[in-house]
């Protein structure tokens, strides 16, 4: 009786070993040669032609023609209210909802031509993003996340355009920000599809607990494995004399099996922590701007017409990004953000290297302005950023990200500016400079605020730092981008991935010989 329930426990543990394995391999497999797909659409997809949104000149005339146009916006309420370069010149761009399309104003008076739309300037950008001048075959707006355009691009609303090009390139355009929020063609598509199938599985996203169940039990199937390498590699002994395949094998186990496991524990890590624990907090719009307290604030301080005033004095022939409405401390503030960085002819170009510096650019990020300028509408005055002004950056957004965090001693704040994307804030995000705000009374939390708008971009607790950490370090090997460049880096794990699908290969092969 004894020696039938030995034979029984060890036949089904022999059939759950090899049960595991054949899990482990399919799992492998799916997971290396889905992998594979994200560098190829690094590689080979669409790129944008410009590395930095439009820019135009403003004059201190602009700027009385902004507050004109605020005065006839009566009693409404605005979200953001910015003048911005269009195909028409610059513009007067109101956001109302931040969930429906924005309205347009003309500066020139003279400009009868009031119709232009937030379509419209979808199609500008296209253009200008793309390099193209193909007609467009559909444009569609977009305020919710899919599987074409997926969460990880956070810009929304944006509008998606599709050109009559051959490879039908699409362009997702974000038109508060001026900004390309992703590219791409029939190409890029496929490999967009192959990658959410086999590696993200967002096609279950409607079903969480399935997917985060199937995902799960596939990751912890190779740990268990190759757990069970792990401990071959430390118990079994060497022969002094084998094979030199044999040797070869041993050394190429121990040169994958680390890096592998902090793969898979970062994925698995990474999984339960977007599912289980509470997801990072998204974009937060400031308060909604109330044009009829504007229009008070602004009639007490002038005993003329707000159309009448002299002009302000702003340097004629500036480049700028845009111009922001800003109400602090009672008053209503303009803000100029100056245009800076290297222009779009950098030095890759010369030597026939656009994609790849185009590619460089977008994933490490430069800020688009040079700094700021304030002008008090109320008072007719302009302020730069210089210690000791009226109003700054960081004196804004200081009170600003007070208010959001709930925190009243300013002492229990940094600020700094963010230039470059890194771990906590990548390229993802699009939104460059922004001051990232840290609170230091044992919370730890981070948030990251945009200066030209107000609007909170990104809000990360502690738990979801130490997430960003591993995910950034242990899965994406970005530890070695400052040793070797972004393309080294891929290089050595698409190696690294066809190694791992050589061994799951081999495994299967045996598999099937038995």
């Amino acid at each position: 009786m004894m020696n039938r329930f030995k034979a029984n426990s060890i036949r089904i543990s022999r059939q759950l070993h090899n049960s595991l394995a054949w899990v482990a391999i399919v799992a492998l497999l799916l997971f290396v040669i889905s992998a594979l797909t994200h560098p190829l659409m690094v590689w080979t997809g669409p790129q944008s032609v410009k590395p930095y949104p439009p820019r135009m000149t403003t004059s201190s005339e602009s700027i009385e023609q902004v507050i004109a146009h605020i005065q006839s916006l009566q009693n409404s309420e605005i979200i953001i209210g910015k003048v911005v370069p269009t195909a028409q010149g610059p513009m007067l761009q109101v956001t109302h909802d931040a969930k429906q399309p924005r309205q347009y104003y003309p500066l020139d008076e003279s400009d009868n031509n009031s119709e232009y739309t937030d379509e419209a300037q979808a199609v500008w950008l296209a253009h200008y993003y793309s390099g193209s001048s193909a007609a467009v075959n559909a444009i569609t707006f977009v305020n919710e996340f899919s599987s074409e355009y997926p969460w990880v691009n956070r810009l929304l609303p944006v509008y998606k355009v599709e050109l009559a090009t051959d490879d039908n390139l699409t362009l997702f355009v974000h038109t508060e920000t001026n900004a390309l929020a992703a590219i791409n063609n029939d190409w890029k598509k496929q490999l967009q599809t192959v990658f959410q199938l086999f590696h993200t599985w967002t096609w279950l996203d409607d079903y969480p607990w399935l997917r985060v169940g199937l995902i799960s039990v596939l990751l912890i199937s190779l740990l268990t494995v190759s757990g069970g390498g792990l401990l071959m590699l430390l118990f079994i002994k060497r022969r002094h004399a084998q094979p030199s395949s044999r040797f070869l094998h041993r050394k190429l186990a121990w040169l994958v099996l680390l890096p592998f496991a902090g793969l898979l524990i970062s994925a698995l890590y990474h999984l339960l922590q977007y599912e289980l624990v509470d997801a990072p907090a998204g974009m937060r719009l400031a308060d909604p701007i109330s044009i009829a307290s504007v229009n008070t604030t602004l009639a007490d301080t002038t005993s003329t017409d707000i159309t009448e005033r002299s002009h302000l004095a702003m340097p004629e022939g500036l480049e700028l990004n845009s111009l922001t409405l800003l109400p602090h401390n009672d008053k209503l503030w303009l803000r100029a953000s100056l245009a800076g960085g290297e222009q779009p002819h950098y030095a890759e170009h010369q030597h026939g290297n656009e994609d790849r510096a185009i590619r460089n650019r977008r994933f490490d990020g430069q800020a688009s302005e040079s700094g700021a300028l304030f002008f008090d509408l109320t008072a007719n005055q302009m302020f730069s950023e210089e210690p000791g002004e009226e109003l700054s950056d960081r004196k804004l957004l200081q009170e600003k990200a007070m208010d959001y965090l709930q925190v009243a001693d300013p002492e229990h704040i940094d600020l700094t500016l963010v230039k470059r994307f890194g771990p906590n804030y990548d390229f993802r995000n699009k939104r460059l400079p922004v001051w990232q705000i840290t609170i230091n009374n044992g919370a730890e939390d981070i948030v990251f605020i945009d200066p030209a708008t107000g609007i909170l971009v990104e809000h990360i607790r502690p738990e979801q730092q130490l997430e960003r950490f591993s995910f950034s370090f242990l899965h994406k090997w970005n530890f070695l981008v400052p040793m070797m460049g972004r393309e080294s880096r891929d290089i050595v794990v698409v190696v690294f991935l066809l190694l791992l699908a050589t061994f799951g290969f081999l495994g299967m092969k045996m598999k099937l010989s038995k």
